[in-house]
């Protein structure tokens, strides 16, 4: 049967068990589980391993769970190119209108800018400005890893909206939309911002200040919007994400047991 991710209630049907104890064993290590987004799934060949092992039909697989914890050296583009994660975030700015880009856990984006605003590409310009960039990326990825997608300020005062890419229980990247405000703000107030921000990253504060057209104002309810479809983008690439490494797995253990029987 082809590998499929269950739900909790689906997994709560198919062991009659209820939710409470589900999540316990979850908890505890006990059933294999992984996140996708903020929601807990299941794969339907690890169940079903784990299911005969808890009949005693197979014997543990030591190799299986050495597997199993190698994601924590695997980078997101080791599970999907680069050119993959290029076409979803042009697409996904397109659809929105915003900018969009995906970093890894330390800020570095895998691929170039969607739609960078002008105000950002300014920024930019100078090795300063996106060692700030990446320094505010770097933060919200390393904040509570239970966390969704949310709506941050970054260092030059633009708001963007986040949600991270989680693969069998292990955050491997972040997915970002905005170079957006969410109200109009006073000119002369945009204007000694971004003057303070060019002298602190050395890029030219007035330029800068002329740049406030390009960032877009959106309302409340469409930055909500924007970070509803930016966490079921996440969650599609954490799939994407985890599908790759059930085959690098399964390759693995051909591998392992290749080598076994010609030893």
């Amino acid at each position: 049967m082809p590998d499929k991710l269950l739900t909790t209630r689906e997994l709560v049907d198919l062991l009659q068990l209820d939710r409470v104890t589900i999540y316990k064993m979850v908890k505890d290590g006990e059933v294999p589980a992984l996140r996708v987004g903020g929601q807990w799934r299941f794969s339907t060949e690890a169940i079903d391993a784990w299911l005969k092992a808890q009949r005693g039909d197979t014997p543990p697989e030591p190799a299986r769970r050495e597997a199993a914890t190698d994601l924590t050296s695997l980078r997101l583009t080791d599970l999907i190119p680069i050119a993959t994660l290029q076409r979803i975030q042009d697409q996904f700015a397109q659809l929105l209108g915003v900018a969009s880009f995906i970093t890894d856990l330390e800020g570095q984006p895998l691929a170039p800018c969607s739609r960078c605003s002008r105000f950002c590409r300014i920024i930019h310009t100078q090795p300063e400005g996106m060692v700030a960039c990446q320094a505010s990326w770097r933060t919200i990825a390393r904040l509570d890893e239970t966390g969704g997608a949310a709506i941050h300020t970054c260092h030059a005062g633009i708001q963007y909206a986040s949600a991270p890419v989680t693969i069998n229980g292990q955050r491997v990247g972040m997915v970002t939309a905005g170079q957006f405000l969410t109200e109009t703000g006073v000119p002369e107030t945009f204007r000694a911002q971004a003057l303070a921000t060019g002298d602190r990253l050395g890029v030219d504060g007035e330029e800068l200040a002329q740049a406030q057209g390009a960032i877009e104002i959106v309302t409340a309810e469409r930055a909500v919007q924007i970070t509803d479809l930016l966490a079921t983008i996440a969650n599609a690439i954490s799939g994407i994400g985890y599908q790759s490494y059930l085959s690098r797995q399964t390759l693995a253990q051909i591998a392992q047991i290749t080598a076994a029987a010609q030893a």
